[in-house]
Parts: structure tokens; sequence; C-alpha cells
């Protein structure tokens, strides 16, 4: 597992193990969200056990906001950018692969002026491929905030 840089506040990460939380740490992470539902597979570290460990690190605030890919909407995005707002940064937030947390960080950053392309562009230097969503995030940026 490796924590990606999406931008100056935002780190992105797949599923997150203990070990992450030494890297987080050496990274300066202050803040974490978890955008994937607990369950999802047998094998998973819940939300609870994370928000555990990076207390125990010294990193309290733990947002758990679990989405799926169809799930994630205009509210759904704002709620995100919300927490996003008050967060101490950088944050770190991660799902199973990082496209769920990408995701809901460029449909908020395109419905409030960001061109589709930049933000696509910028997941994509983070490693994560948003083309299968590029038409809810053109739908997203012409609604606007």
């Amino acid at each position: 597992m490796t924590i990606r840089r999406l931008t100056d506040k935002i780190y992105i990460a797949s599923q997150l193990t203990h070990a992450s939380v030494a890297e987080a740490v050496a990274l300066g992470i202050k803040s974490v969200f978890c955008n994937r539902p607990d369950g999802e597979a047998a094998d998973q570290t819940s939300a609870e056990q994370m928000k555990q460990w990076f207390a125990e690190a010294g990193i309290n605030q733990f947002i758990y906001l679990p989405v799926t890919a169809p799930t994630i909407n205009a509210e759904v995005a704002a709620e995100f950018r919300s927490h996003l707002t008050d967060a101490e940064v950088p944050v770190l937030a991660y799902c199973l692969t990082g496209t769920r947390s990408s995701l809901l960080w460029a449909y908020g950053a395109v419905a409030n002026g960001m061109a589709v392309a930049d933000a696509m562009a910028m997941a994509r230097n983070a490693g994560v491929d948003l083309s299968s969503f590029e038409g809810r995030l053109q739908e997203a940026a012409a609604k606007g905030a």
C-alpha cells in the first residue's frame, strides 16, 4: 500500500493496514477519511480499528464517510468537501483502491469551478483513472456548486 499525493491538502490510498499508520505519520497526515464501507471484504480492517490505530499514533480526526461509486452524488461530494474544509490538513482519504476517495474530491472540485480535465489529470498523476466517471464529472461541472 502506498499513500499518494492528490493535492496539497489531500492524499489518497487503498485499504489501509496497521503498517499504514507509520507511513501516514511520516507524511504529516493530520486527519483520515474512510470512504470504504465496512464489510466489503473478509480481510478488510474495520474503520473503527483504523480509527483506534490512528488515535494511538496521535491522529485523532477520523471521518467515516462510506460510499460506493454509484452513490456518489452532489450531496455526498458536498459532505466530503465540508469535512475537508473543516479538517486539519493534510488529509488522508482511503477506500479499496483510492478511486472513490479521488472521485469524491473530483466531484466537488469540478462543481466548484475546476476543469474536469484538470481534476482527471490530478487523479491520474496520483495513480487513479477517473475516465469512466468523466460524464458524471461533466454533469457536476455543469451544475456547479
